[in-house]
């Protein structure tokens, strides 16, 4: 039977500056950027917002957080226009999600 260590075996053979290279680039896969929207991508998503009814709405989102691209589905439960954010109350949280409009990539109502 082979005793197979892995990556241990190499790095002695790497460079410090090659090991966190790779430990970089291991940390960003899966981490997308969100995508930069037009202005008619803006209008429709702005159109959706107007839409929404307070407590009756159902929606499916993506959003950004960070680097990453998150999905939630849940009800409205409320809409600051002023302070520019909606909630979100979804099944597996405690408390309803607060999204910053400009996180937001796409809203489907149901």
């Amino acid at each position: 039977m082979v005793n197979d260590r892995g990556k241990i075996k190499w790095t002695s053979l790497m460079l410090p500056e090659h090991v966190e290279m790779l430990q970089q680039m291991g940390r960003e896969i899966g981490k997308a950027k969100p995508p930069i929207m037009d202005e008619q991508q803006l209008e429709e998503l702005e159109q959706k917002v107007r839409d929404i009814q307070v407590g009756k709405t159902k929606a499916s989102m993506m959003y950004s957080k960070g680097r990453d691209v998150e999905k939630a589905t849940g009800i409205i439960t409320g809409l600051k226009q002023s302070e520019h954010y909606l909630l979100l109350d979804t099944a597996d949280r405690l408390y309803p999600l607060r999204i910053p409009f400009d996180h937001i990539i796409d809203i489907t109502l149901h």
